[in-house]
Formats: C-alpha cells, sequence, structure tokens
C-alpha cells in the first residue's frame, strides 16, 4: 500500500510540474516566436497580452506587487510627500489606490484600447504640473519606468515558483517601452536611443544596466525617504495597531534588501527574520512548483471590473489595502474572510460610511487628488490623439 501512495504521489508530482509548464511554451507556439530574431515581431498589444495572463493566472501574488525602490530616491521622495496626500492614512491610502486603479488600467487592458489610452494620459496629465514646475526629473522618471518593467522580473526571480523566459521578459521591455513612448519619457540616457533597439529584450537589457548605476548613485539614506516609508508601512498593515507592526516592519526591512533598507532608514532586521522569510519563500516555491495545479481561465484572478456598471458607467477595485476606495460592497465582498477579518479588529470595509470611499466605482477622469477630480478632460484627449504606438510595435 504504501508503495501505491509513493508511485500516486509521483505521478500527481509528474502531472503537476508538466501542467505548470504548459503556459510558457504556449506563449511561443500562439505568437509564432521562434527564435530570438522573432522578438522584434512582438507588438503592444501582444506583449500585454502575455503580462496579463502572467498577472491574472501565472504569478498573481507578486506580478503587480512589488515594494516600491523610489522611496529610496530623495528627489522622488519629495515630490510625494510634498503632495500631502500622506498628512494622515485615509489620504494616504487614496493616493495608493489612484495610483493603483491608474497602474491596473494600462497593465490589464490592450494598449490599443481606450481605457488603456486613457489611463495613461489622465497619470501624465496629473504629472504634468509637477513636470512644468520642474518637480520631477527626466532622470527620475527614467529610473521609474525601469522599476516597472524590472522589479516584477526580480521578484519573481527570487520568490516565484519558476523564472520568467526571455520571450516574458522581452514582453516586458516591448510593453513598458511603449508606455514610456506615449508618457513621453526620454531615453537620451540609453547606449542605443540613436541607433535604436533590436527588440524588447535589448531595451530591457540597457535600462536594467543604466538603473542599476542610477540606483547606486540616487539610493541615499534621507527623513523624507523615511516619512514616504513609514506612510508606505501603515498603509500596508492599516489593519494591526501600531505596536504590533514591528514584526511586519521588520519582514518588509529584509524584503527591500540592504540598500533600499539604508535609505529608507529603516532598523536592521536580525539574521534570525532573513532565514524564516528565505524559509517561507522556499516552501512556498516549492509547493507551487510541484503541488499546485496552475490556474484556468475560470479561475482567473481580477483586480478590475472587466466593463462599466451598466447605471453609473463606472469600474471597481476588486480588492483594497487599507481603506476599500472604489470596491463595490456586494455580498461576496461583505462575507469575504478578509473583510470579515477587518470588520472584527474594527477597520473600515466596504459600504462603511455611505459614498465617502466611492463605492459605486470611478471613471478614468476622476482618478486623482480631489482638486482634479473631472478636470483635465481637454489636455487627456490631446494627449491620446498624440499617442502613436496605439498597441503596434513599439520598435521600428
Amino acid at each position: 500500500m504504501q508503495y501505491v501512495f509513493a508511485v500516486l504521489i509521483l505521478l500527481y508530482v509528474g502531472v503537476v510540474a508538466s501542467l505548470r509548464c504548459r503556459r510558457a511554451h504556449g506563449f511561443y507556439k500562439k505568437y509564432s516566436i521562434e527564435s530570438r530574431g522573432d522578438f522584434a515581431r512582438l507588438t503592444a498589444d501582444q506583449a500585454q497580452m502575455i503580462l496579463k495572463d502572467l498577472a491574472e493566472l501565472e504569478f498573481n501574488e507578486f506580478i503587480l506587487i512589488s515594494m516600491d525602490k523610489t522611496y529610496g530616491v530623495p528627489t522622488i521622495s519629495s515630490v510625494l510627500v510634498g503632495t500631502g496626500e500622506l498628512k494622515n492614512l485615509e489620504t494616504a491610502s487614496k493616493r495608493t489606490a489612484d495610483t493603483g486603479v491608474l497602474l491596473l488600467e494600462f497593465a490589464l487592458n490592450k494598449p490599443s484600447s481606450k481605457r488603456s489610452t486613457d489611463a495613461v494620459a489622465r497619470m501624465n496629465y496629473l504629472h504634468s504640473r509637477y513636470q512644468r514646475a520642474g518637480k520631477i526629473l527626466d532622470s527620475d522618471m527614467l529610473y521609474t519606468l525601469s522599476l516597472f518593467a524590472l522589479e516584477t522580473i526580480r521578484w519573481i526571480e527570487r520568490y516565484e515558483w519558476r523564472l520568467m523566459t526571455d520571450l516574458e521578459r522581452c514582453a516586458s521591455g516591448t510593453f513598458w517601452k511603449a508606455v514610456g513612448d506615449d508618457m513621453q519619457i526620454s531615453y537620451e540616457a540609453l547606449p542605443s536611443y540613436k541607433t535604436g533597439w533590436r527588440d524588447g529584450l535589448h531595451w530591457l537589457e540597457e535600462i536594467e544596466e543604466w538603473s542599476l548605476g542610477y540606483e547606486a548613485e540616487k539610493t541615499v539614506p534621507a527623513d523624507v525617504n523615511n516619512r514616504l516609508a513609514q506612510a508606505h508601512i501603515a498603509n500596508l498593515f492599516y489593519d494591526l495597531p501600531p505596536r504590533h507592526r514591528v514584526i511586519p516592519e521588520k519582514v518588509v526591512a529584509v524584503l527591500v534588501g540592504e540598500r533600499l533598507r539604508k535609505a529608507m532608514q529603516l532598523l536592521e532586521p536580525s539574521p534570525t527574520y532573513h532565514w524564516i522569510v528565505k524559509a517561507i519563500f522556499s516552501g512556498r516555491k516549492y509547493l507551487l512548483r510541484y503541488f499546485a495545479l496552475p490556474r484556468y481561465e475560470f479561475s482567473r484572478k481580477n483586480y478590475i471590473s472587466k466593463s462599466p456598471d451598466m447605471r453609473s458607467g463606472k469600474y471597481n477595485l476588486k480588492d483594497y489595502l487599507s481603506y476599500p476606495w472604489y470596491v463595490e460592497p456586494s455580498t461576496a465582498v461583505r462575507w469575504q474572510p478578509k473583510t470579515l477579518i477587518y470588520w472584527a479588529l474594527g477597520c473600515k470595509i466596504p459600504g462603511d460610511d455611505g459614498d465617502k470611499y466611492h463605492p459605486d466605482g470611478y471613471t478614468i477622469s476622476e482618478v486623482g487628488p480631489k482638486f482634479e477630480r473631472g478636470r483635465g478632460l481637454a489636455e487627456m484627449e490631446l494627449d491620446r490623439q498624440r499617442m502613436s504606438v496605439q498597441g503596434g510595435c513599439p520598435f521600428p
């Protein structure tokens, strides 16, 4: 009987391992990619579809979650703190929700879609007054773009059950290069700026080399970094009383790495924390690789609503960190385990305080600080017309 059980376990592990590798191999077949030379044909729309599948089916825990390394660059931290949106947890959580909404809108919708171009145009509009005032540096914009393209890959390499393939890395480079074009970010700092890049992987390799050098020079300790980090940690662990945030803060200090930890002036965690974090993520990695069946279409993770509400014409977020901004207070949401835990801890849950947290959802033109609500429509429309790639290949 023991032998039969062992054989069944081995067969199950083999089936799981085989099924889990199918999606990565399937991308090559789906987009007719046979060699590196074919990477240049990948369009921004195709790249987005690959990344969307990774986010919703393959690596849904980490594909859109990574600590913001911009918090270690004082010139960027100063702009974020200077907005005044970190004055309390509620406004800080609103800013996080708004940023998340725009990122999700253009990351999870095809670049050729109106939802995507509207989201990029809205992001451009919200940045524009800071750029005109010289508060946002071109180099800081390029560094932030590099993190969007690279940090997900790095987190997957450290903590997920498999590495990303060259095609998936190329998709990240292709997609974020197209986004950078639409945001009018300058690539003059990259070696192939004048001659052009062969494909998304080539662009990704160059921006990574530049980004690492910029990070080494600009990521330095500063009080403003610490203020931003503490606001972010408070937002992440809103459901815990301050005295109970010591352990989570030390875990964060492990995850962000030594350079960023020092720049954000977080306390050095003991070696025990490093060992525990490594053990937990290593265990998760092997359980997923050998024992967890892959997600299929019916279990695709949704971050935002696929279509607007028939009555209001607005979209909803499907999850939240602290305050339930833009989350519809449906029965399923209010009775899910996470919501019940928040309720038991005395935290706000979807449907609390009437319309305060916009439970009816959002329209892209409303996203942003309260004083920008509904403003910038003409600027957004002009910007959307300017965008040239519109889902095509961003490499000539």
